[in-house]
């Protein structure tokens, strides 16, 4: 048996604010109505539903100009990655450029992205300049440019950027003892 409930703000994976959905009655219960997100349905409730309708008309409209104005600024960057390369000339690296690693650049030069929002059309293994796509959010999506260059100097510091192996979980000497 499930509950209607109108909510007063964004829940992620449920709704907006002004959607009336349904939950179990110990959601609503213990999390819904204490922190302050939604409220039961009745006829007080109902008479709401304008008033946050046009409170959430208002915060899409802000967000999706916010959008717009991070997108004029991501058009125009370029990032740039260095990884160990087997010789020189040769264009095939080890290790690739993942989305996680270009995400996490994004997020050094102040851009707020999540790695699931940077599509990665092919695996970036090769040097040169890459393509990679950008999902802002309502359906602004912004191309950037990955620029891929190799390395052949044996002292090369691997950066953080590469993929370390994981180490082992056992050493020698740790075995236990039966």
């Amino acid at each position: 048996m499930n509950q209607e409930v109108i909510l007063k703000g964004p829940v992620k994976g449920l709704g907006a604010e002004a959607d009336m959905v349904r939950v179990k009655p110990g959601y609503a219960r213990n999390y819904l109505f204490p922190r302050g997100l939604a409220t039961p349905v009745n006829a007080a409730s109902k008479r709401q539903i304008e008033s946050l309708k046009k409170r959430r008309e208002e915060r899409e409209v802000a967000e999706a100009a916010a959008t717009q104005e991070k997108a004029a600024k991501l058009v125009k960057l370029a990032l740039a990655f260095e990884l160990k390369q087997a010789q020189e000339g040769a264009e095939k690296l080890f290790g690739a450029i993942t989305a996680t690693e270009i995400a996490a650049a994004l997020n050094e030069k102040g851009f707020e992205v999540e790695r699931r929002d940077v599509i990665v059309a092919k695996a970036i293994n090769h040097v040169g300049e890459h393509d990679v796509t950008v999902d802002l959010g309502y359906s602004v999506k912004v191309q950037i440019k990955v620029k891929v260059t190799g390395n052949t100097d044996e002292n090369f510091e691997k950066s953080a950027k590469v993929r370390r192996p994981r180490k082992a979980a056992a050493t020698e000497g740790s075995e236990e003892k039966a």
